[in-house]
């Protein structure tokens, strides 16, 4: 699977006087932001709402003041304001390196991992009004190997079946998504179609969903258990019951390759068909209320049998979680099964915390998390494994720094161990950097 994810258009980091989507997962209505959080625009993420401006904490500048990306950021405020806006199109660029070291890889593979990677989302709004809005969303994104080979990726090299850098895409440069929505009823009704990747939409988690400020591994950005194709061709329908329930539900190609047009392989016994029902909660915690999410999403996969000819599938359902709970303090959990001839992973459960300005350190951000997962054949295949089921467990602990208004670095610790993979106990050192305005 090709999680991809880029920021822009709403994550955690953005410049004074720049605007990301409130509609986001890290912006969601009613979610405690700590003055220090800068939601920074996430590529991947659909564009929705007015704009809502982010606000700075002047009194605490950052260690690299003024901004040395302050020409480039000027640059892009400029084609914003004298091209696009005109236009009603909107741009949203982000770039990085990253850069990871394992001590323990399979036979022959490499250990160390080096990428520049970047990438721009936006819309094009044709139409927006207090009942109604209709919009062409976009994502474009690539990363190409510095110092080392592209491929295989870590993950790989580690017989994980998920991303251990999340926040990179199969090819050097791709269009990934472009679709339409539209909102009807006052907006409570949003439509959607075209080629994008289910966990813009499902799954989604205010602390681990965005491998640029958050989590690093894909094990932690969504659910492993959950089936999710590359980018494809599909529609999802998400409607707002009340304020605090949404309903969702959606179907997608299953077989595409995701730098394709996402039509290759469509067929009515390959999709990934799922319903999500989301609820915010604001349970009382320490005497005020915090803000959390709940979302049960059931799932069938139908698919092309990696092992034989004709098809297979599988059902498999799925519980996560977000709740504030501390000003700067939050938690996450995920939980879910699978039938094993639908999936890379028939159970596995995943928790974790995030902390903004750790120790009294302005512009810092730290998050711990864990998890457990029984691999199936269908996982161990995906990285050319022998198909023998196992267990995987890992650790990841980051700490990123606001360097400037604009740009993010810092380092990422993984510990991965798979026995079955001929990974007893694997260290990775990684450090990353990112720019998004």
């Amino acid at each position: 699977m090709y999680w991809i994810p880029l920021i822009p258009a709403v994550a955690l980091g953005q410049a004074q006087g720049t605007t990301v989507d409130p509609s986001a997962a890290v912006v969601d209505e009613g979610v405690d932001q700590h003055p220090s959080d800068r939601p920074a625009p996430k590529l991947d993420r659909p564009v929705e709402g007015d704009p809502v401006v982010v606000p700075r904490d002047a009194a605490h500048p950052r260690w690299l003041s003024p901004d040395p990306f302050t020409p480039v950021n000027d640059l892009v405020a400029s084609i914003r304001k004298d091209w696009l806006d005109p236009l009603n199109l909107t741009f949203e660029p982000s770039g990085g390196w990253t850069y990871q070291h394992a001590s323990k890889v399979r036979p022959g593979a490499p250990q160390g991992r080096s990428y520049l990677w970047y990438g721009w989302s936006g819309d094009w709004t044709i139409w927006n009004n207090d009942d109604s809005a209709g919009r062409l969303v976009y994502n474009a994104a690539g990363n190409t190997g510095l110092g080392t080979s592209t491929y295989p990726f870590l993950g790989e090299s580690e017989g994980d079946p998920d991303y251990l850098n999340n926040i990179l895409v199969a090819n050097r440069m791709s269009l990934w998504m472009l679709y339409w929505e539209q909102e009807l009823f006052e907006k409570a009704l949003a439509i959607r179609v075209g080629k994008f990747e289910d966990q813009v939409f499902f799954d989604n988690n205010t602390i681990a969903y965005d491998p640029v400020t958050g989590f690093l591994a894909e094990n932690f950005d969504e659910q492993i258990v959950m089936p999710f194709p590359n980018y494809a061709f599909g529609a999802n329908v998400e409607w707002r019951v009340a304020e605090d329930v949404k309903l969702r539900g959606g179907v997608l190609n299953s077989e595409s390759a995701g730098d394709t047009t996402g039509f290759d392989g469509l067929a009515l016994n390959q999709l990934f068909t799922k319903m999500e029902l989301d609820l915010t909660v604001r349970p009382q915690i320490n005497g005020e209320a915090r803000v959390g999410h709940w979302r049960l999403t059931p799932w069938y996969n139908s698919m092309a049998d990696p092992f034989g000819p004709g098809h297979t599938g599988g059902w498999g359902i799925c519980l996560n979680m977000d709740q504030v709970v501390y000003d700067n303090v939050s938690i996450f959990g995920r939980i879910g099964w699978g039938e094993n001839q639908a999936t890379r992973s028939n159970f596995a459960i995943s928790t974790g915390f995030a902390i903004d300005e750790p120790f009294g350190l302005k512009h810092h951000h730290v998050g711990l998390a864990v998890e457990y997962a029984k691999l199936t054949a269908v996982g161990r295949d995906q990285v050319g494994l022998p198909p023998v089921p196992g267990e995987q467990y890992l650790m990841e602990l980051y700490w990123r720094m606001e360097l400037s208004e604009s740009f993010d670095a810092g380092p990422v610790v993984q510990v991965l161990r798979d026995p079955v993979a001929g990974i007893d106990t694997s260290v990775i050192w990684g450090f990353r950097t990112s720019w998004s305005y």
